[in-house]
């Protein structure tokens, strides 16, 4: 079987600097992207975690405890309104503080 010849180390040279230069303008039109910290969607989305979390936390407990007293329904549905209760509060107390600028950086 014929192999390939490998390329001479000038050949070599040519296209690895071709490579690196490649990347390197690769590099510079990322880094002139700017994301900007604290954005609006960013806010958005914290704001909108916190809530669904509190949400996903208190039903899925008061689910597990329909299912260990045997309650269905009851249960989960006082704890999903305690997680709706403690998500606002969580809403309300990180929107403040994104208002009051503690979150800046």
């Amino acid at each position: 079987m014929n192999k390939p010849k490998p390329p001479s180390k000038e050949e070599f040279r040519a296209r690895l600097e071709k490579a690196q230069q490649k990347q390197e303008q690769a590099s510079w039109k990322r880094s002139d992207l700017k994301v900007e910290k604290n954005s609006s969607a960013g806010r958005a989305w914290r704001l909108s975690v916190e809530m669904v979390a509190a949400l996903l936390v208190c039903g899925w407990f008061g689910w597990l405890l329909d299912k260990w007293l045997d309650t269905k329904p009851w249960l989960m549905l006082v704890f999903l309104i305690v997680g709706a209760v403690v998500g606002l509060y969580n809403v309300i107390k990180v929107g403040s503080r994104m208002n009051n600028g503690e979150f800046e950086e």
